[in-house]
């Protein structure tokens, strides 16, 4: 519903491209501008009313020892607001009575001259500003000059220097009469400058561009050098020889990197000269991430100076305020970060996002409304709410979002009644699912280029599971980055409400289910809008975060996150694996309990029949008599391995020996004892029946995969399912009490427990080097 029924709006309010720049351009005026830049409403913010209160706080300070200057980055993603709050202190200290001397970057560029001639706002772009700086040299001159008078001792006729000193700051005293009286040397200047700015710039020519800046033969040119332009030849002849910054060169990244230093150097000795006086001035910076776009040296460069001009503007009295972006910040020495207050500004509360939109809505050009009837205009409740949800309450994504929904509640006639929820959906799918379908599914197949990707020879369900009709999702591709496990690739429009989020997470959870829940896993990309709410929800239901297509390097960003959703399912498959190990050894192990009964029986039954006039007990029928050795190991196991190469058969036969060594060996010894077998004996038996048993397992499985292998040149599959088969064996022994066997015989020159821990690797180079070329 609309917030006041009845009323019809005109000419949308909201602005096309919601970007403010400080450049020099028309949107840094007071009046609006249409449909040019976001600066045409403010609505306060914590972060708004903290800066204000910093700035106001620098100038409120008149001490007498000079003025403390501070450091303020305004950090975060693009789109929240730092630059509309930067300019907010344009505006504000440009409104000041007494305004400071102000220089304005609005973004920096590696061509750091022409950047400094052409955008660099600062007081020698106007007449009035001229005529301060001029005046600020003046005061300069006559402040080192009453310093250096007083290191010689005062004169009693011109008074004490700190009554100078007082005079010239309070404006009592005449700077010209005070320099005129005191027989300035041009050197003082210099002299002061290589004192404190040494380290800092080269000193000398900005010495002498200052100094010759009080005679009139010499003002209009030192004023062009000091606006970026080659000097002219009587500078020259003074030793100013070159550009702030250079006009051209074919130096490359030196040609760059000199020019960065060259400004920076400019603006620290304006500043300076400023803060000597106790005059505040003030450099704003926006878009200081724009720098990690360079090439390294040029950004080295850039850094340095950066730092340095920090330090001057924070021991010299100086405000710097800059824009920049968390990767902006973090490219900055941890020296910055600790002389710099940060500011982070945040999405907008639902309450503010309501008041942003109502301040564009109440600055259009229709105000025939009365004022005490307007609010959001024809943004009825239900349409902010979800306009803030989609959102985030990022300002710029509101102002966007806005004038689209304005343009789709338009009528033919141009009039808007209602700006309702459906149309701020429509807008919001509008502004974020310009790329076709086809577009991004080029860019995942690239993906799997890139990663060589293995896709399915068949797909794992029918097309009508996969992508069924009357939906946004499409699985695009199945992968098998491992045997019988698949990882599916789907596409989907923007995830906007919850229905949306339910809808996906019951597609992806029927084809988990279709599939196996262990062997499958899924990468949604989105084609359009989802925020990070959405993002997190969806994350929790089908177990990955969904990836949303952004044009650049997505081709990468795919491919590394199918590398670790495969990575996840190898994991999983490892541990089921395990579980099915830890399995089969459980039976194995009950299977061996019943027969180690049934052998201790034997065994007991043999040791009576040894003694004169034993009873013997009675057996049932189907009890097992031991009356000789253990016998040898079936034939049909022997015949069904005849097949693998003469190598590993006798592998097989000469552990499958030892191990029935084994066996007779401690029934040997109990049978000479004529005694009860003890309790490690049985135990011996035990691991030596068990360790048989896995191993004609173990034999049966690779002749079975030897008859597959046997029809061509084994694949890489085929040879990781051969890797398996060992490793499981390999590891079946391993948690076994094989050091229990004892010696394997004399006719061997293994031990039994040696025998078995190195038969799976025997076999296994044994047959990979037989089967491949």
């Amino acid at each position: 519903m609309a917030s006041v029924s009845g009323d019809i709006w005109h000419d949308n309010p909201f602005p096309l491209i919601p970007v403010v720049r400080l450049g020099p351009s028309a949107d840094l005026g007071a009046a609006p501008v249409e449909a040019a830049d976001s600066g045409n409403a403010t609505v306060g913010t914590p972060t708004l009313e903290e800066l204000s209160q910093l700035v106001d706080d620098y100038l409120a300070e008149r001490p007498a020892g000079g003025r403390r200057g501070r450091t303020i980055a305004l950090v975060g993603e693009f789109g929240l607001g730092k630059s509309h709050a930067l300019r907010e202190v344009y505006a504000a200290l440009g409104a000041r009575p007494d305004s400071p001397a102000m220089w304005i970057v609005d973004e920096p560029a590696q061509d750091m001259g022409r950047m400094y001639r052409d955008r660099l706002r600062g007081p020698g772009d106007t007449s009035r500003g001229r005529r301060a700086f001029e005046e600020l040299v003046r005061d300069y001159y006559a402040y080192v000059t009453a310093n250096r008078v007083g290191e010689q001792g005062s004169d009693p006729r011109l008074g004490t220097l700190d009554e100078i000193a007082a005079g010239l700051r309070d404006r009592s005293l005449d700077p010209d009469k005070v320099v005129s009286a005191l027989r300035y040397d041009p050197e003082v200047i210099h002299a002061d400058l290589r004192g404190t700015l040494g380290e800092v710039t080269e000193h000398r020519r900005f010495a002498t561009a200052l100094a010759l800046l009080q005679e009139p033969p010499f003002t209009r040119m030192v004023w062009r050098w000091l606006n970026g332009e080659e000097p002219a030849e009587p500078l020259r002849e003074r030793g100013i020889t070159e550009a702030i910054g250079p006009s051209g060169g074919a130096g490359g990244q030196q040609y760059a990197a000199a020019g960065i230093d060259r400004v920076f150097d400019a603006l620290a000795v304006q500043g300076f000269l400023h803060g000597r006086v106790g005059s505040p001035y003030v450099l704003l910076m926006d878009s200081l991430e724009k720098v990690l776009d360079w090439p390294e040296e040029n950004r080295r460069t850039f850094v340095d100076a950066f730092e340095r001009l920090v330090n001057i503007y924070a021991s010299r009295g100086g405000l710097l305020v800059f824009c920049v972006s968390p990767d902006g910040l973090q490219a900055l020495r941890a020296s910055v970060h600790e002389r710099v207050v940060q500011l982070w500004p945040t999405g907008f509360s639902e309450r503010l996002t309501g008041e942003l939109v109502a301040a564009y809505v109440d600055a259009g050009p229709d105000r025939s409304i009365p004022r005490a009837r307007r609010s959001s205009g024809p943004f009825g409740p239900d349409a902010l709410r979800l306009l803030y949800e989609l959102t985030e309450g990022v300002p710029r994504e509101v102002l966007r979002t806005c004038r689209q929904a304005w343009q789709l509640s338009e009528d033919r006639h141009g009039a808007v009644r209602e700006v309702t929820a459906a149309a701020v959906l429509e807008a919001v799918s509008f502004l974020h699912e310009k790329v076709s379908k086809r577009e991004v599914a080029a860019d995942v197949h690239k993906a799997l280029d890139l990663g060589q990707w293995r896709i399915a020879s068949l797909d794992p369900v029918p097309a009508r599971v996969s992508s069924p009709p009357d939906t946004d999702e499409e699985v695009l591709y199945w992968l098998a980055p491992a045997p019988n496990t698949y990882l599916a690739v789907i596409l989907t429009r923007s995830v906007l409400l919850a229905g949306d989020a339910e809808r996906i997470a019951a597609h992806v959870h029927g084809l988990r289910n279709a599939v196996h829940p262990a062997r499958f896993e899924a990468l949604l990309v989105v084609n359009g809008h989802v925020s990070q709410p959405m993002q997190d929800r969806l994350a929790r239901s089908i177990g990955s975060r969904p990836l949303v297509y952004r044009q650049g390097p997505f081709a990468q960003s795919v491919d590394e996150a199918l590398r670790q959703l495969g990575r996840r399912l190898e994991e999983v498959r490892r541990e089921e694996d395990l579980v099915q190990l830890g399995e089969r050894m459980r039976r194995d192990l009950e299977r061996q309990t019943a027969q180690l009964t049934e052998l201790r029986q034997a065994m007991a039954t043999l040791t009576l029949e040894a003694r004169p006039g034993a009873a013997l007990p009675r057996t049932e029928p189907s009890t097992p008599q031991l009356t000789g050795p253990v016998p040898e190991a079936p034939s049909e196991p022997e015949q069904a391995a005849a097949d693998l190469p003469g190598p590993v058969r006798r592998r097989f036969r000469e552990a499958l020996a030892v191990l029935d060594t084994v066996t007779r060996r401690v029934a040997g010894r109990t049978m000479t004892r004529r005694s009860a077998a003890t309790p490690a004996e049985l135990g011996a038996l035990g691991c030596a029946t068990l360790v048989r048993a896995l191993t004609e397992d173990f034999r049966g499985s690779v002749a079975a995969w030897h008859r597959t292998a046997l029809r061509g040149v084994p694949t890489d599959d085929q040879l990781s399912e051969l890797r398996r088969i060992c490793r499981e064996y390999e590891t079946a022994v391993e948690v076994l009490p094989v050091h229990l066997l004892g010696s394997a015989g004399q006719a061997h020159p293994l031990t039994a427990a040696r025998t078995v821990e190195v038969l799976a690797e025997e076999v296994w180079g044994t047959l990979s080097a037989a089967t491949v070329p």
